[in-house]
């Protein structure tokens, strides 16, 4: 008599139980690509498509970022936001194209003057000077017959004061941008004479240097 064997079957009833498995395991994987996914706590939704930003809504975030910042910053208080909008373009622009420079107002009117290679001023050169931990700014020269010559002003005189601004601690090219402007206009200018140690404050009319 042959010995039966029960391999065969054995076979036959493991690939039965595994089919249906199979076929549910495959119906959950297509259910759960169709089918939305509740949201955990913390993440954000997955989108389709890219939201090109729109003004009011790079507006909202500009105003939130400044929201947070008053409120957690130890100056918050005290923001110039002239200067956060000015460093904000040019940080924009130069991602876009680091050639590209941004000139609020008075930065392009100075340039433009540049260009012209005509300025309006009290007509002398100047240059700082520091001593130990101070910077003062001196009249190096003063070009002949201008407004600065006019009002007495010579070499080696040091400008202490313009419109009621201290020019203590400031270098040459701050205390320059304090001396230009329209032409016609009047400064006042505090000097203290080399010559004489005296102090003297001059009504200087700007023109075309």
């Amino acid at each position: 008599m042959r010995k039966r064997s029960f391999a065969p079957g054995i076979l036959l009833l493991v690939f039965a139980l595994a089919v249906p498995a199979l076929i549910i395991a495959q119906q959950t994987r297509s259910a759960r690509r169709t089918t939305p996914q509740p949201e955990r706590p913390g993440t954000i939704a997955p989108t389709t498509g890219k939201v090109s930003p729109t003004g009011p809504m790079i507006k909202s975030d500009l105003a939130e970022a400044l929201s947070v910042i008053q409120s957690n910053h130890i100056d918050g208080r005290k923001l110039d936001y002239n200067e956060i909008f000015k460093s904000s373009i040019s940080g924009m622009l130069s991602v876009l194209d680091p050639h590209s420079t941004y000139f609020d107002p008075r930065e392009f009117a100075a340039f433009r003057t540049e260009q012209r290679s005509e300025y309006f001023g009290i007509g002398a050169t100047i240059e700082d000077l520091r001593e130990g931990n101070d910077v003062n700014t001196y009249i190096r020269a003063t070009f002949p017959d201008s407004p600065a010559w006019r009002a007495g002003l010579r070499f080696g005189d040091r400008i202490l004061d313009v419109d009621g601004n201290s020019m203590r601690g400031k270098t040459y090219p701050e205390v320059r941008k304090f001396l230009l402007g329209p032409r016609g206009t009047t400064v006042k200018v505090t000097v203290e004479h080399q010559a004489t140690k005296a102090t003297e404050t001059v009504n200087i009319i700007r023109d075309a240097v």
